[in-house]
Parts: structure tokens; sequence; C-alpha cells
């Protein structure tokens, strides 16, 4: 069984799935408060499935950008998790990673103070690195990449659907001492 946790963005997901079906999810968008809720939500998320969380084989998260209390929440999870049992396999991917999907992207997140964080993504190969730049240089990337599709800040986004579609995308984490996560600077 996978689970699949994202706090990152000022929304609550669990996607609970196996042998690529997904199994259950659950959504809650404007979460102001992620850090109070997220381990009840998780629990009661289990328990509606009838599982603990030993039925987990993998975990999947996201590392940022994102708000510094989001980012940190789903990897304090997994990483407190897995100094407890450390049988599972825990698997990272940028958050602009997980928005753009496998289709031709520019990847965009607030970064706060008139910037952005942005990611360009051919199929998922990410073809422009992550970073952060003036929002007016946008429009430069936009004229660039005329036929690529635009995702910002987790609008409009199926997450199950991204979720499956960028499994294979996500790198596995051996030593989860090394996470480096990425925070949008504004929430510090």
């Amino acid at each position: 069984m996978n689970l699949f946790l994202d706090t990152s963005n000022n929304k609550l997901i669990f996607i609970l799935e196996k042998n690529h079906e997904i199994v259950d999810y659950l959504f809650l968008d404007n979460q102001i408060k992620i850090s109070d809720i997220a381990l009840e939500k998780l629990n009661n998320f289990l328990q509606r499935n009838n599982l603990t969380i030993h039925d987990i084989n993998n975990f999947y998260t996201t590392k940022g950008p994102g708000s510094y209390t989001g980012v940190r929440v789903a990897i304090t999870i997994v990483k407190t998790l897995k100094t407890i049992n450390n049988d599972f396999n825990v698997y990272l991917i940028s958050s602009l990673a997980f928005q753009a999907s496998n289709k031709q992207a520019i990847s965009i997140l607030d970064a706060k103070g008139s910037k952005i964080y942005l990611g360009i993504y051919d199929k998922g190969k990410n073809i422009i690195a992550d970073q952060v730049i003036p929002l007016d240089y946008l429009e430069n990337f936009k004229s660039q990449f005329k036929d690529f599709e635009i995702f910002q800040d987790y609008n409009n986004i199926d997450f199950k659907v991204n979720y499956l579609k960028t499994k294979k995308m996500f790198e596995k984490i051996s030593d989860v001492s090394k996470i480096n996560p990425v925070y949008i600077k504004h929430f510090i």
C-alpha cells in the first residue's frame, strides 16, 4: 500500500494507492493550521480504510517549494515514521514537478514579494531547473514556451491523476536526514 501526503501549499492531500489504483483520498483546501490537524486527519483517513501506519509500504511526498510550516508537516511525519520503522520507503518530488505532472508545462508557485518559483517541464522531464525568479521575467518564459500549459499555485489540477502520472518521477530517499525542503521565504 502506498500513501501520498502533501501539505506544502495550504492544502492537505492524502492519496492511498495500491497497484496503481486509487483506493481513497482526502483533499482539504485553504488549511491555515495544517500542523494542528494533519496527524488527526491521517489517523482518521487510515482508520476509514481499516489500515494502520504499518500497512503502508511506501510514502510519497513533496519537498516544496511551499510554506515553511506546510512543507515541514508532511516531511516531519515521514521522517518520524521512517525513524520508528525503517522498513518502508520514502519518495520525494518537487511541488513544481508534481503540479506539472507529465505535461508540457510551465509550473509556477507564488514566492511572495513579486517573485515566483518556476520550473519548466516537458512530459515529466525538468528542462528549466526549478528556481526563484522575479515575476516580471515570467513573460519571457511564456513567449519562449508558447505551447506549454501554465499551472499555478496548485489551482485546477486533479491531484489523484497527477499522483498517478508522476509516481515514477519521485526520487527514492535512503537517508531521510538528508531531505532538503524548499520553503517560500515569505512564510518564515
